[in-house]
């Protein structure tokens, strides 16, 4: 498996991940690789040409840095690929005091191992609305 932040799926592979672990941004491709190619920093892992998973972030630089997405094609669930990828992500923010990802509460457990903690002092808070983009011309 190759790690690497250098390297940005085509719009065709980001769609059938997503498609892939079901999650509804699929429905939405044009804004979905819009959001991925603007985020701060994306980590991709690929078997040879296969994209078998990313993890972005968006930070400010000093004080937060985000997790949006942190996906695994299926076929490669299970083999140590997101923890892998959520250390090397720790590990490029180490820098930064605060580390937010809103997750699934079944995901819960996998994200307490890799040394993030479930606060009760906190609540995510979310609004949800379908994107809307111009009409390119």
């Amino acid at each position: 498996m190759e790690y690497t932040f250098e390297k940005m799926p085509a719009a065709e592979q980001i769609q059938q991940l997503f498609a892939a672990v079901n999650w509804e941004s699929a429905q939405y491709p044009q804004a979905l690789v819009h959001g991925i190619a603007n985020a701060q920093s994306l980590l991709t892992v690929w078997d040879d040409t296969q994209l078998a998973g990313l993890m972005t972030a968006i930070s400010d630089g000093s004080m937060n840095v985000f997790f949006p997405y942190l996906l695994i094609d299926p076929k490669y669930q299970g083999a140590g690929i997101g923890r892998e990828m959520v250390c090397r992500m720790l590990g490029k923010y180490a820098h930064i005091y605060r580390k937010i990802l809103v997750c699934d509460g079944n995901k819960a457990g996998f994200y307490e191992k890799c040394g993030m903690e479930c606060r009760t002092d906190q609540r995510p808070m979310l609004r949800i609305d379908p994107p809307v983009f111009p009409t390119v011309q």
